[in-house]
């Protein structure tokens, strides 16, 4: 059933994603659970582009440039080039690595070995909103024309936590396979009625397209190594490209590693704020031949009221040089979360990055290829508390 590490993940935020909105009016975006409420969402996909957004500024990722991409211009469908493709290269990006693709024509598309889920608030929306105007440059206009017109707009607001999952298919990482079809016309370079007229099935994969007279020739690039040739029929083939493996490095746990490090520091840049995303709770499990489970549905948000008891010790000075000292005993009351996880039997261990890259080491050691495996455990942050059955 192969390996997957699987995340469900709660995070603290502050209005992450706003919809298309209406006039001057922009609105978070909204799901309506069974309950009947309605809870702001993050999209899958909002996500996506943050995870990929951190994960260049920490280094880790490089992302594909627009010499990478094949559109020539308005309405064309965005989506990698032909010759990124052919050659393999789109597998050194892990935006396509991990997310997946769809070319068109010919057409190859890649499942992604990386799922996200929406992230849903935990607490539904109360439709708090906040009047804004710029009303600075709008004074500043005014020494100018003699008048102040600012662009007035509300904005819905809702902090409070939200949670989602992440399924990470191990065993899909680092590999894709490359559809070749001779029938097929394509655009290449800004130019249509390109043809594939040969492949060969040498060291390196080596691509010939044409287009009338016109001929370019398509190489494997050095970094990726070729897995599998196949030649389906007489007008298709198919070649499986694949992360180059050495005796030091493991290219997939790598690129795991990677991911991971981006999910732990993840921020979000909206409407001019740096939101900081990273994870307060996670459940975490790592799989090896057996069947993933997700504990999405079994995390859920507690109200604890804390009670603080201290003394305040109050000194009067007295005309005969003494002191009355008056003692009172006071009791606070503070909310605080609490957060209660069904089913899962485990100690729960504070959020760091060197432990839960332990964590996922047995997929990657020398445990048997046939031998299961499953593991669970949870990650909180010291900011909240979580109660585990009856312990907490």
């Amino acid at each position: 059933m192969g390996r997957y590490i699987v995340m469900d993940i709660v995070f603290y935020g502050n209005s992450l994603n706003y919809d298309q909105g209406s006039g001057n009016y922009q609105e978070l975006k909204k799901i309506t659970k069974w309950d009947g409420r309605q809870y702001t969402l993050v999209s899958r996909y909002a996500l996506r582009y943050s995870l990929l957004e951190t994960a260049k500024k920490l280094g880790l990722w490089k992302t594909a440039e627009w010499n990478k991409l094949n559109a020539t211009g308005e309405g064309d469908v965005i989506q990698p080039a032909l010759d990124f493709l052919f050659s393999g290269e789109l597998l050194n990006y892990p935006e396509f690595d991990l997310f997946g693709y769809l070319i068109t024509k010919p057409q190859n598309f890649r499942t992604a070995p990386v799922k996200i889920n929406h992230a849903v608030s935990m607490t539904p929306f109360n439709y708090d909103a906040l009047f804004n105007a710029n009303l600075g440059l709008a004074n500043r206009m005014r020494k100018r024309f003699g008048k102040m017109s600012p662009n007035p707009f509300t904005s819905e607001e809702h902090e409070t936590f939200y949670q989602y999952s992440i399924v990470v298919d191990v065993d899909n990482i680092g590999e894709m396979e490359v559809y070749f079809d001779k029938k097929i016309k394509f655009d290449f370079e800004g130019e249509k009625e390109w043809t594939l007229n040969d492949i060969e099935n040498e060291d390196k994969v080596r691509v010939t397209i044409k287009k009338g007279q016109k001929t370019k020739e398509i190489i494997q690039t050095s970094e990726i190594e070729k897995l599998e040739f196949k030649e389906l029929n007489k007008d298709i083939s198919l070649v499986k490209y694949g992360l180059k493996k050495d005796s030091n490095d493991d290219p997939v746990k790598k690129r795991v590693i990677e991911l991971l490090k981006a999910i732990l520091y993840l921020k979000r840049s909206i409407k001019g704020r740096e939101e900081d995303i990273s994870p307060k709770l996670i459940v975490m499990g790592v799989y090896k031949n057996n069947p993933y489970k997700t504990y999405k549905d079994k995390i859920v948000l507690l109200d604890e009221y804390v009670e603080e008891e201290y003394d305040e010790i109050e000194e009067t000075p007295m005309e005969n040089g003494g002191r009355l000292v008056k003692v009172r005993h006071k009791t606070t009351k503070s909310r605080k979360p609490l957060f209660e996880i069904e089913n899962v039997e485990s100690d729960a261990k504070s959020i760091d990055e060197k432990e839960i890259l332990k964590f996922i080491d047995p997929l990657f050691n020398s445990i048997d290829e046939c031998e299961e495996y499953e593991i669970i455990k949870i990650f909180t942050d010291a900011s909240i508390k979580v109660k585990n059955g009856n312990q907490e």
